[in-house]
């Protein structure tokens, strides 16, 4: 099973974390998706590694979508 878990700088740090660590704890496969590669920092000045840019996803290839709050969604 593979997750993907949608993110942007201004993300609400909470929002994106805990579900990105709940999953993994699942064992689940879990990339974090924004607009290119690289560290994204959160609302509260956090940052995570996006592992992929937007267009290179292939949705067929995912079982499960987050979107997190705050900032990053309306980007």
């Amino acid at each position: 099973m593979k997750a993907l878990v949608f993110g942007a700088d201004g993300f609400e740090d909470l929002e994106l974390f805990y579900p990105y660590h709940r999953l993994k704890e699942e064992r689940i496969t879990t990339h974090v998706a924004s607009m290119k590669k690289g560290p994204i920092t959160g609302k509260h000045g956090y940052e995570i590694d996006a592992d992929v840019a937007f267009k290179d996803i292939n949705p067929a290839d995912y079982d499960i979508l987050v979107i997190s709050g705050g900032k990053g969604p309306e980007k």
